[in-house]
C-alpha cells in the first residue's frame, strides 16, 4: 500500500504544488515508500535483500507520478 504514496502524492504534488515543492515532496515520499517497505518485509515473509526491487520500483512509481502531476497541472493552465 505504500508504494501508492509516490504514485498519488506525485500526481497532487505535480498538480498543486510548485515546480520545486512538488519535486522535493515526491522525493520525500518515495524514500518513505521504499523505507517502509524495506522495513515491513520480515513481517511478510521476504528479506531485507527485497530493497534491491522495491527501490527501482519506487523510483519508477515515483517519476510517471509526478511527470503525470505535472501533466495535468500544465493542461489545466491557460496558454
Amino acid at each position: 500500500m505504500f508504494l501508492l504514496l509516490p504514485l498519488v502524492g506525485g500526481v497532487l504534488a505535480g498538480w498543486l504544488a510548485p515546480r520545486r515543492t512538488a519535486i522535493a515532496l515526491q522525493v520525500a515520499f518515495a524514500v518513505i515508500a521504499a523505507t517502509v517497505v524495506t522495513l515491513s518485509a520480515p513481517k511478510h515473509g521476504a528479506d531485507y535483500g527485497i530493497v534491491v526491487w522495491v527501490v527501482p520500483i519506487t523510483v519508477v512509481v515515483s517519476v510517471i507520478g509526478l511527470c503525470l502531476g505535472l501533466l495535468v497541472r500544465r493542461r489545466r493552465l491557460p496558454a
